[in-house]
């Protein structure tokens, strides 16, 4: 998977020390560990990978926070701090208004990217941090664990950088909306 370091990110230098630490922390995890596998339930790097929500529970509770374990939990844990961007499903660009107070270590929701095997309170299927934009081309990136997401045209598995794109019209997943995890500021 692809790796970055927190230097290659536009708005890095910039951001509030909450923030930078998230970000450091979800790049430090990539470069540290060899996690080139996308593994259901797993949230511990020590199994060779993670899902999606186990990345970044892991994330978080390496920067102190104590995040909900699932995805549509994690959603839930930020709605219900008021602090969710909702994104309607007719939204295909991310140059639409609503995506202006999207900052890095935020929270990134997806529906409809698989079919959970257990009923939920909600839709929520996958779950990334967003990074920022890349300095060298501007283009934005996340990251998480993942099985098929690309980087730069090239699909990866497991857990590292991905580019930050919104789902084809049309299709079955949606991108539902974001937040900043409760317990950092919303700047």
């Amino acid at each position: 998977p692809a790796r970055l370091g927190p230097g290659a990110l536009a708005e890095y230098e910039t951001l509030p020390p909450v923030r930078k630490r998230l970000v450091e922390t979800a790049l430090r995890i990539g470069r540290e560990n060899s996690l080139d596998r996308y593994i259901f339930g797993s949230a511990d790097p020590e199994r060779g990978g993670f899902d999606c929500s186990g990345s970044i529970y892991y994330v978080l509770r390496q920067c102190g926070l104590e995040p909900p374990r699932s995805s549509a939990a994690q959603f839930d844990w930020i709605r219900e701090a008021g602090r969710i961007t909702v994104i309607p499903p007719e939204v295909d660009s991310l140059d639409d208004e609503r995506f202006k107070s999207l900052r890095p270590g935020d929270l990134l929701f997806w529906t409809g990217t698989y079919k959970p095997a257990e009923e939920r309170k909600n839709p929520i299927t996958h779950v990334q941090m967003y990074l920022g934009t890349v300095k060298k081309d501007g283009r934005r990136v996340m990251i998480g664990s993942s099985d098929g997401r690309s980087y730069r045209g090239q699909r990866q598995c497991g857990y590292g950088v991905f580019d930050f794109r919104l789902p084809r019209k049309g299709g079955k997943s949606h991108f539902a909306g974001f937040g900043p995890p409760p317990g950092i500021g919303p700047e």
